[in-house]
């Protein structure tokens, strides 16, 4: 019984921990895609350390959307080196990105040319 009782704690705990990536994130996200881009970058600036601990796929998904922003704000050297994050995420852990993220990956790479080297 307390085992079964602890496996259900750390259950809990983990798919808390989890869920806890995603509202942040994905304000992030939409201010993103609201073209709020000084505040996705405060936003996600605001959650780095934090998400140091998350899995595999919200680590990739941060990666690109902390790169896309820089993107978007003209910082291509910074912009291009998360995006490089993301990619090498998804390079370890096939399938981390959904289909249309790792497709704004590689897009955004490409246009981030030389930085992106």
């Amino acid at each position: 019984m307390r085992r079964r009782l602890a496996r259900a704690c750390v259950a809990v705990a983990l798919s808390a921990g989890a869920a806890g990536c995603a509202g942040p994130l994905a304000r992030a996200e939409a201010q993103f895609a609201d073209g709020m881009y000084p505040d996705a970058e405060r936003s996600l600036r605001s959650l780095e350390a934090e998400s140091r601990a998350w899995s595999d796929p919200s680590r990739a998904e941060y990666a690109l959307y902390r790169g896309l922003t820089l993107l978007a704000l003209g910082d291509r050297e910074r912009g291009a080196r998360w995006l490089r994050e993301a990619r090498a995420i998804d390079v370890a852990h096939p399938g981390s990105l959904r289909p249309a993220d790792a497709r704004r990956l590689e897009t955004s790479l490409e246009s981030a040319g030389d930085a992106a080297e």
